[in-house]
């Protein structure tokens, strides 16, 4: 097996679909053509397949909570033993999340969700391992379930839009200060404002370097990330 690289490989593009596994090996995606997990406990884990493999799966689209690696029937995706934290992919996952390491998400037409593909397997961006816990399956196994989070994606040409997160600084009362909001996003990690608000209103539609006035606010928009869908 080749080794292990993180981040999106080269001519690929978020939103690519693949029609098997063999093809998301030879462009980089992912090193197995079976496993789920492409990882290992010493580098980390830097992809991931989103099927219909464990009935403990959970898309909510910017937010999956992924079940690991192991104890279940191939056939029914039923859990018939329990999964073990040491293995190559469940420590992988632990080694990104503590390291802070990109894993690339692939879903799977055999994924029982409306953000899976109708056919093939489709590239869906860079996730981060944001938590793990070891709980009880619907099938009274123990298994390991991840957290992951979209990463956040900012670029010069970005308008601010419903979903965007951004960074701006303005002067009030002669006092220059900075802020960072959101709007829109859900379980923003900043505060987050309404897409109806007055003050959203005054940053929709604007760019990096545009200027913004809201009420005695007068200020500039310094960066924006856009939390995609």
């Amino acid at each position: 097996m080749s080794e292990i690289s993180f981040g999106i490989p080269k001519g690929v593009k978020e939103g690519d679909v693949f029609p098997d596994r063999m093809s998301l090996v030879k462009v980089g995606l992912h090193r197995s053509s079976q496993r789920g997990i492409d990882g290992n406990g010493k580098d980390g884990a830097a992809a991931i397949v989103v099927s219909g493999g464990f009935v403990d799966n959970y898309d909510y689209g910017d937010e999956i909570l992924y079940t690991g690696e192991g104890g279940n029937d191939p056939t029914t995706g039923r859990q018939i033993k329990d999964q073990s934290i040491t293995s190559a992919g469940n420590a992988g996952l632990i080694i990104s999340m503590r390291k802070k390491l990109p894993v690339r998400v692939i879903r799977s037409y055999k994924h029982n969700s409306p953000f899976s593909p109708k056919t093939g397997y489709r590239f869906d961006g860079l996730f981060y391992v944001k938590e793990y816990k070891i709980t009880t399956g619907k099938d009274g196994y123990k298994i390991i379930q991840y957290r992951l989070l979209k990463a956040l994606v900012d670029g010069d040409d970005l308008t601010i839009e419903d979903g965007c997160i951004v960074e701006i600084e303005y002067i009030i009362n002669g006092e220059l200060k900075e802020e960072t909001r959101s709007i829109g996003v859900q379980n923003s990690p900043v505060k987050d404002m309404a897409s109806n608000s007055n003050y959203a209103k005054a940053l929709i539609g604007k760019k990096k370097g545009d200027e913004f006035e809201f009420g005695s606010i007068k200020g500039k928009i310094k960066s924006i990330k856009k939390y995609l869908s």
